[in-house]
This record gives structure tokens, sequence and C-alpha cells, in this order.
């Protein structure tokens, strides 16, 4: 009897052009770990994996493998900037299959139920963490048992949406099958990136502690009691959990070793939350020696003062953590308290970056400020520079807000109606969407956030050659990195307004996303 066969789609993307394509598409972590459960847990059903970016798979020829492999069922699961490029592999698939199970999951999926199963080719949705009910919504299709059973989905009977109940979160992440990074093109991720060379995504947690109303982490992996976002209802309690330290060390071993990867990019919203993990994941990877092993994570800045009390940043640093990326967001304790970011104070946020000036000056330091809120002021968006510049930070990361379908923002910006773009295609972190308050349209901060990135990269010469000739090799690498890539799309701008081929539009033109040559192919 043939097997049925599941394949999993990333499908052809447009690029950010201000990261290489190198560093543009890393190993998407969802994908192996959805088909490692399937392949666990229902071993008769024959499960592949399709990522188009790193092998730069065009539609053309993804309608080609496509036609050749004939899957049973094919899945995808895509936050709301890409959610339209799923939409599209299921139209592919539906034309090439009629009678193929389409499955989609992810960030926008999940939240967005009537938006995405109205009227499209999806037939059913995995809501949220994906591992358990993928299995059990696989199995009942092939026993064509009753899909009202399955917890955790949302799918279309008779022309009607219908929204099973909730699957609680699992209790173990150590139970979860390893990532099946077998399935991927492990040699082509980043193979000449600079911000991530050789790099591979690895989590050892999931969910925070913390409240960011920006934030769709905590909420998709929170304890969820309303999820009705499109009928402005959602109720979510922060919920964290990790995986043991032996079974982390168990996945950086595979990856080191049988792999090549030479830098993990740690996809954990929060990955220093517990001291006591951290120092023994650390004090664990250092005996291995991996020498040439680094790393960039998400580190909360409370939690790092804590690290640096017990001794642990300093082992976090011997361990590889050469690039944190800490969400300073605000400059006041008011704002962060509008942006619901319990226990941060600006003093907090200035104590650890002149911690890592002082005692670790080998790390790229790196902050990121959340900018065009509702309640942002002209006054308020310049002193994010200041603020910037008192830090002293290597780099400041000043995005305008995007009020993603999950977020507690996203709620307040629908409800009082603020949002003035609702192609979810241009929620890039890049574009201002919403208007304020106080009366600023998304074209006046499309402008502020131009100028606030000028005043900090452009006007001061001497932050520049600092980071250029630094001693450090990581360091320098990035600064060189940072300053190439932002005159190349400068000029890339340049010539397509010269040329006439686009129009700038609220000016972020240089930050637009971009069609790679290989995308048609």
């Amino acid at each position: 009897m043939k097997k049925k066969k599941f394949i999993l789609v990333r499908p052809p993307r447009y690029l950010w052009p201000f990261i290489n394509e190198s560093d543009n598409f890393l190993l998407p972590l969802g994908l192996p770990c959805i088909a490692a459960a399937v392949r666990q847990n229902l071993p008769h059903i024959e499960v592949k994996i399709i990522d188009c970016p790193p092998l730069k798979i065009g539609w053309q020829s993804l309608e080609g493998i496509l036609k050749k492999e004939m899957p049973d069922f094919i899945g995808a699961g895509e936050e709301a900037l890409y959610h339209h490029e799923a939409l599209k592999l299921f139209n592919l698939a539906k034309e090439i299959n009629p009678e193929i199970i389409t499955i989609a999951g992810g960030h926008f999926f999940s939240w967005m139920l009537d938006y995405s199963l109205t009227g499209s080719p999806i037939d059913i949705i995995v809501r949220f963490e994906g591992e358990e009910t993928i299995v059990d919504l696989i199995d009942t299709l092939e026993k064509r048992r009753d899909l009202s059973r399955v917890k955790g989905i949302a799918y279309k009977n008779n022309g009607k949406i219908v929204k099973n109940p909730l699957r609680p979160l699992a209790e173990d992440l150590n139970a979860f099958a390893l990532p099946a990074f077998d399935l991927m093109p492990m040699g082509k991720y980043s193979p000449f990136g600079y911000l991530w060379p050789r790099s591979v995504t690895l989590e050892h947690s999931r969910g925070c502690v913390d409240r960011c109303n920006f934030c769709s982490l905590w909420t998709f992996w929170g304890k969820q009691s309303k999820t009705d976002v499109e009928s402005g209802e959602l109720e979510v309690m922060p919920r964290y959990r990790t995986k043991s330290v032996e079974r982390t060390l168990e996945e950086v071993d595979i990856i080191y070793n049988k792999y090549g990867r030479r830098y993990i990019i740690w996809a954990d919203p929060t990955f220093n939350l517990d001291p006591k993990w951290t120092d023994e994941f650390c004090s664990k990877l250092l005996k291995r020696n991996y020498k040439d092993l680094y790393w960039w994570a998400f580190l909360r800045a409370d939690c790092l003062l804590k690290d640096e009390s017990l001794g642990i940043l300093e082992k976090m640093v011997a361990a590889g953590m050469i690039h944190p990326l800490i969400g300073v967001e605000r400059g006041c304790t008011e704002d962060l308290r509008k942006l619901q970011k319990s226990v941060y104070t600006q003093e907090l946020i200035k104590e650890v970056f002149l911690l890592f000036k002082k005692r670790y000056p080998q790390v790229f330091r790196q902050g990121t400020f959340v900018t065009c809120t509702p309640f942002d002021t002209r006054e308020s968006m310049l002193n994010l520079v200041e603020y910037a510049k008192e830090i002293d930070m290597d780099y400041p990361a000043f995005h305008p807000v995007a009020p993603v379908p999950g977020t507690y923002l996203y709620q307040e910006a629908k409800k009082n109606n603020l949002l003035e773009e609702d192609d979810f295609s241009k929620y890039d972190w890049a574009t201002p969407l919403m208007r304020s308050y106080t009366g600023l349209s998304r074209n006046d901060f499309a402008k502020l956030n131009m100028e606030i990135n000028k005043r900090y990269v452009l006007y001061r010469p001497h932050w520049l050659i600092r980071g250029l000739f630094s001693r450090y090799k990581h360091k320098r690498g990035l600064y060189w990195w940072f300053f190439i890539n932002t005159l190349k799309v400068m000029g890339m701008e340049l010539i397509d307004t010269l040329v006439g081929r686009q129009k700038i539009k609220y000016l972020t033109g240089f930050r637009r996303l971009r069609k790679p040559r290989w995308y048609d192919s």
C-alpha cells in the first residue's frame, strides 16, 4: 500500500534588502519540529520539507516539485507579513490536486480564522503550538473520523467555519521529538552571512513572563482564554516553559558536530529568564570546548543584572554569547508602562549597557526601540535618539511598531480606528501603519523614523569610525556590514527613483521588501 505523504513548505517570498540574501532566510524552526512530531508518532506517513528561500526555489520550480511529489497533505505556517505567500501555495496545490488537504498554522493563521478560511484554499488551521495537534489531525483524517474531536483546529464544514476548543499547552517540552534537521537544507542557511554566519535556529524555551502590548510571541505561547481577535476578544496569561539543559545540549551537539553550524540564533522570547538554567547550560557548554561556537539571543535587561551579580553573565560571554538583543523600547518609564512592559526603567537599561561596555567590550550591544506608537509625538520620537546616544549602544534598531493580530496593540488600534493600513503584507516592522492620538499620520511617522535613523547613524561619524576599526573582529565585521548595506540599499532606492521604477511612499522605500531574481523561476 502506498504511503500517504505530508509536505511542509516555506514558499518563495520577497526579501528585506537591508539584510543580504544569505542572512535573510534563517532556518524556520517550526517546520522541522512539526515534521519530527509526525514522523515519530505516525511512522507510516512520508514526511518532507521544501524550504524554498535558501534553495532559491521559485514558484515555477515549486509547481514542478509538487506535481512530481503529489502529496496528500500540504502545510505552511506564516506570520502576517508573508501570509499571502502561503495562500498562494495552497491555491497552487489545489490547482494541481483538488483533493489535497491544505493545512495552515503559525502566528497569523492561528488568530485570523474567519479572514483566513473565508473564500480561501485553506481546509484546516492548526492553532498555536502544533506538535500534538498535527499528529491528532492527520491520524483523524486518515481514519476518516469526525474533526470535531480534534482540539486546537479550525476548519470549514459545508461552508461553515468551525472553531474547536483549544488544545492545552504541552507540559513537557522534552517529550517532543528532536527537530528533523535532516529534512532541512542545513548547509544553505547564511552560508556567507555577516550577521549570523553558518547559523541555525534553536530554542530552549517557549513563552515569556511579561505582557508587552506589541508582542505576539508571549500571547502565542501563553495560556489563552479568549482568542477571537477578529471580534475584539483577547485574554491571555503569560506562560513560560523550558526544556532541560541536557535536552538543549543534545540539540546543540547535533547542529555543531553533524551539520557544522557555528552560530546559534536562539528563538526564545526570553533566553535568560531562569538563572539556574542559564548557569548550568553555560557551564556544560564550556566543558565541550566549542571554541568557534557563537550565539545571538533576546535577553531581558533586569535578568542580565541578576546574571551579572551571580557570575553567570561572564559565563554566557565565555560560552559564545556575542550578540545580545535587548528590548529597550522607550526612553522613559511612563512610555514603558503604556506598552505594558513591566519592571524596566530608564536607569536599569543604562546600567545594563554600561555594564557591557565596561566589562564585555567584545560583545555587540544592540537594542530595539518601538517607534510610531499611538501615544507618540514628534518630541517623544526625537528624544529616542538622544536616549540611544546616552546609552551608547553599538546599534539601535528603531522599528515602527506593527500591531499584528494576537497583540493587545492590534485590539487597541482596531477599536480606536488607528490603523491606516489593512494590507498585512506591509506589516514589516519598517513601515508605519497607524496614526497617533496626537494627530501624527503614518506619513508624519515615516519622516520622523527616517530622521531619527539619520541622527544616530549618519550624523555621528565618530560612532561609525569607532566601530569600523574596532579591535574586536566580530564587532568590526558587523559595523562594516551595517555600513555597506546602508550604502547599498540607499543606492538601490536612488536608482529606482531616478528611472521611475517605483515612487518612494512614506519615505520608507529603502526598507521595502524586494523580489529576488529567483522568485518566479
